[in-house]
């Protein structure tokens, strides 16, 4: 508590609010008719690497992703979201575990150091951006980021404590965003060798696609059916 009492009130009102949102992805706390299921857009901004020997996760965390927590919780006013959408709108935030698993099932973690040395995002041109340092950010972000670290050791034991965000610019030097969910194109972040990359838009922030001729229901993301092959309404 001292901690936080030496914080601004609203840096420390931004990281327990995200402690207490963000845990909707991973409790399923989203109602079945939100816009946006909020489960369903953790695990579409979620990449784990399948590589053998080793535990290599990324979590991008777009502003969208925030809206769809602030709407799935019914204490959430838009004042708190417009407050909160100030502090992360200039940012891409994204969150890194890395380890290695020994031969009786324990894990080796990096160290936040030896990840920061290694994280990179790269936009659609191939430019390269580092991770901000604590002083280049809001006051807001490190408390975000800071209180979010403790939640996930609760929830998800040594995987949670390894888990380190990270705070990248957010927007080009045109004011186009590095990585835009709604856009077509790519998103990629890379620890090392280690590639994630996320195909755009997300489907889950798109209205479902429904198959003329199936009746199969698909993401939005889709152009044609992966089933039959027809073109999609939606797709232009």
């Amino acid at each position: 508590m001292m901690h936080l009492r030496r914080r601004a009130g609203k840096s420390a009102w931004i990281g327990l609010a995200a402690v207490g949102f963000v845990m909707g992805v991973w409790q399923g706390a989203a109602a079945q008719d939100q816009k946006t299921n909020i489960t369903e857009l953790g695990q579409d901004t979620l990449k784990v690497s399948n590589e053998p020997g080793e535990l290599n996760l990324a979590w991008w965390l777009p502003e969208e992703f925030w809206k769809a927590s602030f709407a799935a919780n019914p204490r959430a006013t838009p004042a708190q979201l417009e407050m909160f959408l100030k502090v992360v709108h200039p940012y891409f935030i994204v969150g890194i575990g890395s380890g290695k698993p020994g031969p009786f099932g324990a894990v080796t973690y990096r160290t936040e150091a030896e990840v920061r040395g290694l994280v990179q995002l790269k936009d659609n041109a191939g430019n390269i951006y580092k991770p901000l340092p604590e002083d280049k950010l809001d006051a807001g972000v490190p408390a975000l980021l800071g209180l979010m670290k403790p939640e996930f050791a609760r929830l998800v034991g040594p995987l949670g404590e390894n888990i380190h965000f990270y705070a990248f610019p957010g927007s080009k030097k045109d004011g186009t965003r590095i990585c835009d969910p709604l856009m077509e194109g790519t998103c990629e972040v890379d620890l090392g060798e280690r590639v994630f990359k996320w195909r755009l838009p997300l489907g889950t922030l798109l209205p479902k696609e429904k198959c003329p001729v199936c009746g199969e229901t698909l993401s939005g993301a889709y152009k044609f059916c992966p089933y039959d092959g027809t073109k999609l309404a939606g797709s232009k």
